[in-house]
């Protein structure tokens, strides 16, 4: 066993101490912060950080599910729920865990961290704020006015995203405002690294915009927009150079919902008729509109479906699966063309689910501090001598 008080580069090099801590999750990162400053340094990191969540996208590790407990009473605050889940795609006992912005909703979500909404009504404007469920961190963003345009005394709406720009490494909200009398859209943008909102000066080009938030891939937003004859298309504004694309869809589908599933974009469409089965097609090559391909089609029968709503959620680690986020969770199985609910009486009995992976990001935030949960007064030499003797034991099997 190596004493807690002895210096670590005495024993193990700085390069091997970085390849073993990059393999370990998130809970014991976070504890080997106070082993040595040399240890706090380098977990703190920018490079670190990166490195970290570049591994866990790559091995699909360190997964877990935020549940937000939906249907409380006006009088109660909803829970929140963290549930690790396994390789063989087993779900965890869920564990309350604390949020400390009350009754904000879950908007969406992207590398780890949670993008959290809510409504002022005192105000009329939405507050929004990133949290990192993991790492008890989070960050408020700064109010940002509505600029109204002449002419107009309202606005109808405002639709949200979130999602990362590879392009600048950089985390990104954008806020698009629809307003009544005229025909016009506000694009505003907020960056995480600058914590500053930027304006768009890029006219948007459709009329009409259906989907309240958009989704995120490969650097831009998703929107199912109305154009000028009723039908539905994709628009997507890349950040990295800020224009518009429109993605016609020639399908016979009613397009329904737009989401990211398995690292592609995925549409949720049904039958012009009374909807008796959902389709969900993947454009398997980004850009590429003839590489739609459908992926399962879920007939009425496909018991225990609510068809009211569901959205796709991820793939097995077979691929022949898809969780799906109901009034339950299910797993349907594209081959057998069924879905079984996913059963944990630990669950809370209505949720909305967010989906996490590893991820150190927002470090820099503000503390989650829970007055009513008991702190683990564990002293400072128990993690040295943890954190040393798992470094002495991954560095001899290296």
């Amino acid at each position: 066993m190596i004493s807690s008080t002895s210096t670590i580069s005495n024993y193990v090099p700085l390069d091997v101490i970085d390849r073993i801590l990059l393999r370990l999750p998130v809970n014991a990162l976070i504890r080997f912060l106070c082993v040595s400053k040399e240890w706090s340094a380098l977990i703190n990191s920018s490079n670190f950080i990166k490195k970290h969540l570049n591994h866990s996208i790559e091995t699909n590790s360190d997964r877990t599910l935020i549940l937000n407990e939906t249907f409380v009473n006006k009088l109660s605050q909803s829970r929140w729920f963290s549930v690790p889940y396994s390789d063989n795609d087993q779900f965890c006992k869920a564990v309350q865990i604390y949020q400390p912005l009350h009754n904000w909703k879950i908007l969406d979500y992207c590398h780890g961290l949670i993008c959290l909404s809510f409504y002022n009504s005192y105000e009329k404007k939405n507050d929004i704020a990133i949290w990192n469920p993991l790492i008890r961190k989070y960050r408020k963003l700064p109010s940002e006015p509505i600029d109204k345009p002449s002419g107009s005394l309202y606005y109808f709406y405002s639709s949200f995203g979130f999602g990362y720009d590879p392009s600048n490494n950089d985390y990104k909200v954008v806020r698009i405002t629809q307003f009544y009398e005229i025909v016009f859209f506000e694009v505003k943008v907020y960056n995480l690294k600058s914590q500053r909102w930027k304006k768009i000066e890029k006219q948007w080009p459709i009329e009409g915009i259906r989907s309240k938030q958009s989704v995120s891939l490969n650097g831009a937003f998703h929107w199912i927009v109305v154009q000028n004859d009723g039908s539905k298309s994709i628009l997507a504004f890349d950040l990295a150079n800020e224009k518009f694309r429109l993605y016609r869809k020639s399908r016979n589908e009613d397009l329904l919902s737009l989401e990211v599933l398995g690292g592609c974009l995925c549409f949720m469409g049904c039958g012009p008729e009374f909807p008796d089965y959902y389709d969900f097609w993947l454009m398997k090559e980004y850009g590429d509109e003839s590489s739609w391909t459908r992926i399962c089609k879920i007939e009425l029968d496909a018991e225990p479906w609510n068809f009211e709503y569901f959205k796709p959620l991820l793939f097995s680690k077979n691929g022949k699966k898809i969780l799906m986020e109901g009034i339950d969770l299910i797993w349907y199985d594209i081959t057998t063309k069924r879905g079984k609910k996913v059963k944990n009486r630990s669950f809370p009995k209505r949720f909305k689910t967010a989906t996490c992976i590893g991820s150190l990001l927002l470090l820099d935030g503000d503390n989650v501090i829970d007055l009513k949960q008991k702190k683990n007064k564990r002293k400072r030499n128990e993690f040295q001598t943890e954190g040393l003797n798992l470094l002495a034991k991954c560095a001899a099997k290296m």
